[in-house]
C-alpha cells in the first residue's frame, strides 16, 4: 500500500493527496467539534485542503451546509 494515496474532494471534485494516517497534512487544520461532526455525517471520505480549510475558518459555515454539494 502505498503512504500517499490520490483522493477525490467529494464536496468539490478537487483531486489531493492523503496519507490515512496521523502526518497527513490535515491534521494540522484546526476546526472545531462541532463543525468537524457535521462533516462526518454529511461526507463519506476525506475533504481536499482548500474545503476543510474554508470549513475551519468558518467562512460562509451556513452557505456550505445548507449547499453541501456546492
Amino acid at each position: 500500500m502505498k503512504i500517499i494515496e490520490p483522493e477525490r474532494c467529494p464536496r468539490c471534485g478537487a483531486s489531493f493527496h492523503c496519507s490515512k494516517s496521523s502526518h497527513c497534512w490535515c491534521y494540522g487544520v484546526s476546526i472545531e467539534l462541532s463543525v468537524l461532526d457535521k462533516l462526518h455525517d454529511t461526507y463519506n471520505s476525506c475533504l481536499c485542503p482548500e474545503c476543510l480549510e474554508e470549513f475551519s475558518a468558518g467562512k460562509g459555515l451556513k452557505d456550505n451546509f445548507a449547499n453541501l454539494s456546492k
